[in-house]
Formats: C-alpha cells, sequence, structure tokens
C-alpha cells in the first residue's frame, strides 16, 4: 500500500475528505462517482414456477445460489412450488435471514444453473439494461455495501428468528454507489481474479482433505502396510488400551480447557465465545496431563479428543490414560477415523442426542492396536498430512483476507483503478 493512499485512509478516518472526493449519502467517494436508486439498476423479479422446475435453490455464504440437493444433499422444500420464483441465470436473490458473515442477509447472483426456484420469501430482482456491470453489485453485496441501506429499514421478525422485516419498496427505494461504468468493469474483473485464486486454493485444501481421509482408511486400518513393517496388529477393547482417571489434585489454579471438535483439547481463552464457570467449582474439575484423552463426545463425531495441554476440565468429562505403550499421535488420528466412529454408533446406539458417553460405552470399543513403532510411522505421515492441510487452510485465510481488504479499497474508491 502507498503512502498517498495510507494518507487518504487516515484523512477519511479523521473525518475529512481527501482531495478529489466529495462527502455522500453513502460516505466519502470519487467526485465522478454517482448515487442511485436501487431500483434504477434492478427490476423486481416475480416470475413465478408455472413451468414445474425442481431445481430448488437455497443461498449458501460460500456457494452462493446452490441447490438444496447438493447443499443439504435433500430437498427440504414445500411438496407445492408453483409460488416459488424462478430465477434464470443472471438473476439475483436475497435471502432475509441473518448468518455468518451476513448479518443482514446475503445478496447473491445465480451462476452454477441456467435456472432454478427459490422460497417466496426471498426478494428477487435482475439486472436492467441501463446496468453497465451486475459483476460489479455481485461484488458490492458480497462485500457487505448494501448492510447500511438494509439496516437503516429493517426490523427484526416478531418471531425473533433471524428473519428481517424488509418490504420490497423499502429495498427498491434503498441507494447504490455508481462508479463511471469503466470502473465498474476494471473493479470486477480485478475482484472476481481474487475469487478465482480463492476457489483454486480451496480446491487444493479439498483434495488434501480427501487424500488424507483415504490415507487414514488405509493405514490406520492395516489395509496398507508400510514398507518394513510386518507384524501382527491385534484388535483389542478400547478398555484393555486406556483407562479411565480422574485426578483432583490441584489447586484450581490451572488453565480452564475445553473440547472443540476442529482444535481438540485447548485453553477456554483461546475459544471465540466465552464460555462462563463458577470458580467456586474449580476444585471438583478434573487435572487434565499433556498426553491425555478426554471424551467429549455428544454427537457423532469422534468424541475422543486429545489434550496437548496440562489442566483442568469439567467433571462431566472422562480423562483417559493409557494402560499399555501406545503412540499418543496414532490414536490422535485413530479417533477420528471412519473405522472408529463406526464402530462408536454401534457401541452406543440408541443413547438419546446430548447424553455424555460414558467410559463403560467407550471401554467396550475394538480398536486397533499396531506394534507401537509402526504406530508412530503411521502417525508421523498423518500428522505431516495434517500439516499440509493446516498451511493450505492459512493460505485460503491469507486470501480471502486479501480479498476483503481489496473489496473495501476498491468498491469505496479509496483505491482507484
Amino acid at each position: 500500500m502507498t503512502a498517498e493512499i495510507k494518507e487518504r485512509i487516515e484523512q477519511i478516518r479523521r473525518g475529512e475528505v481527501p482531495e478529489g472526493y466529495k462527502r455522500g449519502k453513502l460516505g466519502v467517494m470519487p467526485m465522478e462517482w454517482k448515487i442511485v436508486s436501487f431500483r434504477q439498476m434492478f427490476r423486481p423479479l416475480n416470475r413465478r414456477n408455472a413451468s414445474g422446475n425442481a431445481n430448488v435453490l437455497t443461498i449458501s455464504a460460500q456457494q452462493g445460489l446452490i441447490s438444496q440437493n447438493a447443499f443439504f444433499t435433500k430437498n427440504i422444500a414445500s411438496q407445492n412450488t408453483e409460488n416459488y420464483f424462478l430465477l434464470k441465470r443472471g438473476d439475483f436473490a436475497y435471502n432475509k435471514s441473518y448468518s455468518k458473515g451476513y448479518p443482514f442477509g446475503a445478496l447473491k447472483p445465480l451462476t452454477l444453473y441456467e435456472s432454478g426456484i427459490v422460497s417466496p420469501l426471498y426478494i428477487c430482482f435482475s439486472p436492467l439494461e441501463e446496468n453497465p456491470s451486475p459483476e460489479y453489485y455481485a461484488q458490492y453485496f458480497d462485500a457487505g455495501l448494501m448492510n447500511g441501506e438494509i439496516q437503516a429499514f429493517a426490523q427484526e421478525g416478531a418471531r425473533n428468528h433471524g428473519l428481517l422485516n424488509i418490504s420490497v419498496r423499502d429495498f427498491f427505494n434503498s441507494s447504490l454507489i455508481f462508479p463511471t461504468p469503466e470502473e465498474q468493469w476494471r473493479i470486477a474483473e480485478i475482484l472476481s481474479a481474487q475469487d478465482k485464486v480463492i476457489e483454486l486454493q480451496e480446491r487444493l485444501l479439498t483434495e488434501k482433505r480427501r487424500q488424507k481421509k483415504y490415507l487414514m482408511q488405509r493405514l490406520l486400518t492395516g489395509k496398507q502396510r508400510l514398507s518394513g513393517f510386518g507384524g501382527e496388529w491385534k484388535i483389542l477393547k478400547a478398555k484393555n488400551v486406556f483407562q479411565s482417571v480422574t485426578d483432583k489434585n490441584h489447586n484450581g489454579d490451572l488453565e480452564v480447557l475445553s473440547a472443540t471438535q476442529d482444535r481438540g483439547i485447548i485453553p477456554r481463552s483461546e475459544l471465540e465465545i466465552d464460555i462462563k464457570y463458577d470458580d467456586s467449582a474449580l476444585p471438583d474439575y478434573k487435572k487434565v496431563k499433556s498426553g491425555n484423552f478426554v471424551i467429549s463426545l455428544r454427537s457423532f463425531q469422534g468424541g475422543i479428543e486429545y489434550s496437548a495441554y496440562e489442566g483442568l476440565v469439567s467433571p462431566a468429562y472422562t480423562i483417559l490414560e493409557s494402560k499399555i505403550p501406545i503412540d499418543a499421535a496414532y490414536y490422535k488420528q485413530y479417533f477420528k477415523s471412519s473405522r472408529y466412529i463406526a464402530q462408536l454408533q454401534i457401541a452406543v446406539y440408541g443413547i438419546r442426542d446430548g447424553k455424555q458417553i460414558s467410559y463403560d460405552d467407550f471401554g467396550f470399543i475394538e480398536i486397533c492396536y499396531p506394534p507401537i513403532e509402526e504406530q508412530t510411522a503411521i502417525a508421523d505421515i498423518l500428522s505431516a498430512a495434517d500439516r499440509e492441510i493446516d498451511l493450505l487452510q492459512r493460505k485460503l485465510e491469507e486470501e480471502k483476507r486479501k480479498k476483503k481488504a481489496l473489496s473495501q479499497l476498491l468498491l469505496t474508491g479509496i483505491v482507484r483503478t
């Protein structure tokens, strides 16, 4: 970022208007940019599903308008869809319910299919001929530049279920920033190029995860043996490998830990949501050592989490310690494998959702026990795959942050093209 752009940003933050800019209803923008009404760029779309189109769409934050069958693996629409709106490629839909990253709902164009239908709860619209670049406005909406306008006239639904009360009239009377057509095309081109970078990174990440899943299915079951290993694998009851331990020999001064599905056992201070607990209850908390496992299952996602930390967990958790020599890194992988999860589902079949799985439930599950040296070798390969996935994930997040920064700079005219 150049010194000139940094200074321009600082001026705007101080409430000043940089040279060549003006202050308008939607904030500071270049002098030659205009404010237009939404209805000058888009027309309401009230095309009903008279043709019996069966491609029911939903709005995904990441994928835009996508078939419900692809997103949910099933169709959750009403049986009678005659009243649904029929969209064609290039049309837009606005879902008035807020979701993560979209506090005032998501506006997305239809790009994946030639046509599809959406719930009549959506507000649908299509570009007018006077709209020089619908692609620019697709980026504009995705960056949240409509949020201020929507917030000004939106009210939360009476049932407090996340649906915003927005009339079609108010929606189409909202205002839009209108750069020169040439800049609209150029901005859309730059941001679309960054979208392709993100899409490529997502594909690389998906493929690496697929490869790791395949390795887990082969290596953790003994279907594929590593070169140099030929020792016999044992199938043991989990209770013969792990024992439940309860250690309350602490002063309550260790950090409180929590179980997470994606990061295992971590300090509560690292959670995105601040979970409160009663300090007076800490003496009853259980002590966890680094290398222990914790039974944290409340759904069929593996339920056994590895702890790299020493700390305290709620007495509702069960702490596991190995009874025989193991490589903890191997079982950290094993407890996420499809083989183990399938065994777990059989073992706890019929237990109501939300019930904590006991040590006895876990103890009767049959688990693989390879020779210790082979456990280590397998863990090394899968841990290396995890590191690659982590690097790709961080790269993806970096590219998304870059897109967000570019959007804010370009779509507001702070950086000119």
